[in-house]
């Protein structure tokens, strides 16, 4: 949480069962509610409690993330004049364990030159860069000069250096910058690290709009040579950032390591806009080479619609209610984006199928031409709203038709974004069919997209396929710290999507960081991929438990749990086992109206979070949202470990193999938590609701 002068507000003492809680907390948790503590809500409802945002004004990326003589420093792009991007700065603030965070001056300003864009921080030990001395070496950021039109290099973005001989709090800019230029006005993002078996320093780059990685080496920080480059490879619907690379020891063996790219994307994350995706493999100190690189798409086959040349034999059936004119599907297939609609990506060449002509009222259906299944699997780009046949108010689907029965449907993810979908249909080869695609849904994300329908031999493969530090819709810029105790590798994201962040109901900051988070490799399915949880550290700011349970069932009314103290962030833990249920799941910042829902959906194997519902969702159209996480469950349940702020929601499930976070803005009187199960009973096991951080109240102190 951030430290800044605290208002003078008279406590009050409310001995409620989380008042209570937070009295019993431990010592570290009850030095936080000092007077260096904010009260939550002092000067915004949504401020959070155990999440770091600056006392005002617009942040984004973090930055120069560096363990330093017993002090973590974030830095982080910042716009010091305004609380939207902008005259792009770097702020600075300081921890000694990571949940307590006292903000600091300014640590490197904008100038009518440059604006300071990301980048890292090393300690350079040895002053291999002769900017300090051998009795006191310096702190070495390199950071991106995005060059403005007063420049001697409008519009170019390259790499400068600046240095700190008082550890990070003080900052001189070096004058031969820039140390590295290719002339690339989309060239930034760099993150350097010691090579150890080669001795020598590497950094990393990217080329955003070509979706590059490029790899430099240098011995003394100011001088670098080109070394590899990787790319473009899975996801690359939108611009490339923020690269980070690391070496992990997988399953915990140090003898049996491997290296992890991250590279950060926007938009075309799986969840819709910005997200972070990573890849696992080998570094030799010249080039990165992953060990699984799949190929996008399906394999080769038949395409059998790709609406490029009008609805052709398809039966398009608009205005079912009479007053929708051309909608939903119009008298042709659409070119890209419709009037009103967030920006459509992932589709093939020009026109796509879009039933969001005239908006999401609309309603109709397109059938296609009958065809005989002679292939194992029908492959299709699909996007638009997450109405599935199964829901309720309507659904907007495309559906496989045989004998006048749906056998398979698809439909979106509350996302612009088209991925691909795979139906098996092996058991049908021979059969006659149609694909369907209904538009039903008249209400939020009422619309379908459906674009390049090929039949081929094998799946095809998508975002869903690939990997990814985070599901959700909140988890971007993703970047680790140097020199961590222990070599833990710690990561911490910027809690945002540049789909809405502009447009945050917050004030009078904009921006917020998620949880910093421990990075470890481990085996699942086959092959090292990220498992991800809350630093240890978290631990501070625990409460004595408000709930406990050994197992409950969970009928169709629902198990209540203790509602929260508002403004109080807290913790629940617990395994969801379904039983006879489609779905069960949690609802926290639950109101009369309102909730944030993490479900699980047994039919899908997914875990999901939805705040569809989840209170203040109006202030940007792409915001409403339901994202989700391929994820079976495992004895016949699944474990959560769901961290609930003021305004956010972070879900690691299975031990982290699996997280989610999104952004919230719910009434500030929505605190009730509660347990559901839908089609069918299910049950609970192990439950623990805790509070997190000081009590909101002032009660403890």
């Amino acid at each position: 949480m951030y430290r800044r002068p605290r208002p003078d507000l008279r406590p009050t003492s409310r001995p409620t069962a989380w008042t209570t809680a937070i009295a019993l907390a431990t010592g570290a948790a009850l030095a936080l509610t000092g007077a260096a503590a904010p009260a939550a809500g002092a000067d915004h409802p949504h401020r959070p409690r155990i999440h770091f945002t600056p006392a005002q004004n617009w942040m984004n990326d973090p930055n120069g993330l560096i363990h330093h003589d017993g002090v973590y420093h974030l830095y982080f792009q910042y716009n010091p004049e305004g609380d939207r991007w902008g005259n792009m700065s770097w702020g600075h603030a300081t921890s000694t364990d990571l949940m307590t965070w006292e903000e600091q001056p300014l640590a490197l300003p904008y100038s009518d030159e440059e604006h300071v864009f990301s980048g890292g921080i090393v300690f350079d030990e040895h002053n291999t860069s002769g900017l300090g001395t051998a009795e006191n070496p310096p702190l070495v950021a390199l950071y991106t000069s995005a060059y403005t039109d007063s420049s001697e290099r409008p519009g170019i973005q390259a790499q400068s250096l600046a240095y700190s001989l008082d550890g990070g709090y003080t900052w001189e800019r070096y004058e031969g910058n820039p140390v590295l230029d290719i002339g690339s006005g989309e060239f930034r993002d760099p993150k350097v690290f010691w090579y150890e078996e080669g001795g020598y320093w590497v950094m990393s780059t990217v080329v955003a709009t070509e979706r590059r990685v490029l790899f430099h080496r240098s011995d003394d920080l100011v001088d670098w040579e080109f070394l590899s480059g990787f790319g473009p490879a899975h996801a690359v619907n939108g611009v490339w950032e923020v690269p980070d690379l690391f070496e992990l020891p997988v399953d915990g063996d140090p003898d049996d390591t491997r290296w992890v790219l991250i590279v950060n994307l926007n938009p075309g994350s799986v969840a819709g806009g910005s997200g972070a995706q990573y890849f696992v493999g080998d570094f030799d100190g010249t080039a990165f080479t992953p060990e699984r690189l799949l190929d996008p798409g399906p394999p080769d086959g038949e395409v059998f619609a790709d609406f490029e040349d009008g609805y052709g034999g398809w039966e398009v059936v608009n205005d079912l209610d009479g007053d929708g004119g051309d909608g939903p599907f119009g008298t042709a297939p659409a070119a890209g984006t419709l009037p009103d609609q967030q920006e459509v990506v992932g589709y093939e060449g020009d026109r796509l199928l879009n039933s969001y002509v005239g908006g999401d009222a609309p309603r109709g259906h397109a059938t296609s031409p009958a065809f005989t299944i002679d292939r194992d699997y029908v492959n299709m780009l699909v996007g638009g709203g997450h109405h599935p046949r199964s829901g309720e108010g309507g659904h907007a689907s495309v559906d496989l038709v045989v004998d006048g029965e749906v056998v398979r449907s698809a439909t979106g993810d509350d996302t612009e974004h088209l991925d691909w979908v795979s139906w098996d249909v092996s058991g049908l080869v021979g059969r006659t069919a149609r694909l369907r695609v209904e538009d039903d849904a008249t209400g939020g994300w009422g619309h379908v997209l459906l674009d390049h329908v090929v039949f081929s031999d094998g799946p095809a493969a998508g975002l869903t396929d690939y990997d990814w530090l985070d599901w959700g819709r909140d988890y971007y810029a993703a970047v680790s710290y140097n020199d961590t105790p222990d070599d833990a590798r710690v990561t911490m994201a910027w809690m945002n999507n540049w789909q809405y962040a502009e447009d945050t109901p917050t004030s009078p900051w904009r921006g917020a960081m998620a949880l910093p988070r421990r990075l470890e490799l481990e085996t699942v399915g086959g092959r090292p991929r990220l498992v991800q949880n809350p630093v240890d550290q978290l631990e501070s700011i625990y409460g004595a438990p408000v709930y406990e349970r050994d197992s409950a069932p969970v009928p169709g009314s629902g198990l209540d749990l203790p509602p929260a103290e508002p403004g109080q962030a807290y913790q629940v833990e617990l395994t969801l086992r379904p039983g006879q249920a489609q779905e069960i799941g949690l609802r926290v910042h639950e109101g009369a109206d309102q909730a944030t829902v993490i479900g699980y959906d047994t039919a899908a194997r997914e875990l999901f979070l939805d705040r569809s519902a989840s209170g203040d969702t109006g202030f940007h159209h792409a915001f409403t949202s339901r994202s989700a996480v391929p994820l079976p469950l495992e004895g016949g349940g699944v474990r959560l470990r769901a961290v609930v702020d003021t305004s956010s929601v972070e879900v690691f499930a299975a031990g982290g193999r699996a997280t989610l976070t999104d952004l919230v803005f719910p009434d500030p009187d929505a605190t009730g938590i509660s347990v559901y199960a839908d089609g069918g009973g299910g049950s609970v096991e192990d439950v623990t609701v805790r509070p997190l951080g000081p009590d909101p109240s002032g009660a403890a102190e």
